[in-house]
């Protein structure tokens, strides 16, 4: 196997909060469910068949689980994550290559549960409704490392992350945008304000769309400000 695998160090010093977007109490109930996203209470069998609430972590891209933007298919692909104890930059980089470590995931604890990790080794297939308790949002750095280890683990191959990251930025913004989206419109209807924010991200625009343009990194804080905008003069209608 490679031992080319990135990890969260700086000059050799662990910065485990660059991993997340969100944990705990900072997890957003709006956001579309994306890549690395980690639920908790999952009723799911083990290796002796026992059923029993386990956490877990979103393995599947935006688009494989949603055919049409909005609703997520009927099975999602996840990995189990269990507690693990903190892994050190040589483990990251040379080896368990089975694991995406979560290390300070559950930040408010003192115990071995404070760090965490996925196993490639215990995947399953989950009912969306089954991912109710979202415990932490990955960042993108997260996210990227995530799909590095995963591919790396199902493939022998190590992509950079920077390649990941230029194939999930557009969608990893989106799914920021219909957050901020759903927290601004206040309905309640978190599935009805998703899509009305898609149908603004489609909508024709001369020959392109915003949705289109989150490519450009460029253009991020313009469909931002138009973003809002919009928002401000649906509420005022």
């Amino acid at each position: 196997m490679s031992h080319d695998l990135e990890s969260p160090y700086e000059e050799g010093v662990p910065v485990w909060d660059a991993l997340y977007r969100a944990r705990g109490d900072e997890v957003s109930q709006t956001r579309p469910i994306f890549t690395g996203d980690v639920f908790t209470g999952v009723q799911l069998p083990g290796s002796t068949g026992t059923t029993k609430a386990r956490s877990v972590v979103v393995l599947q891209h935006p688009c494989s689980m949603r055919t049409n933007g909005v609703d997520l298919a009927w099975q999602v692909l996840v990995a189990e994550v269990t507690s693990r104890k903190e892994i050190d930059e040589p483990g990251w980089t040379g080896g368990n290559f089975n694991l995406m470590p979560l290390p300070g995931i559950r930040p408010d604890v003192t115990s071995q549960n404070r760090h965490q990790a996925a196993n490639f080794d215990n995947l399953y297939t989950v009912a969306p409704d089954s991912l109710i308790t979202r415990i932490a949002s990955l960042s993108p750095v997260g996210v990227n490392l995530l799909l590095q280890r995963w591919v790396h683990y199902s493939s022998r191959v190590v992509v950079p992350t920077h390649t990941f990251h230029e194939q999930t930025v557009a969608f990893y913004e989106e799914a920021d945008l219909i957050e901020e989206w759903c927290d601004e419109a206040g309905s309640g209807d978190l599935r009805a304000e998703t899509q009305a924010c898609l149908d603004w991200l489609r909508a024709d625009r001369g020959g392109s769309t915003h949705q289109h343009l989150l490519k450009n990194l460029q253009s991020h804080s313009m469909i931002r400000r138009a973003m809002r905008q919009e928002l401000r003069e649906r509420n005022q209608a």
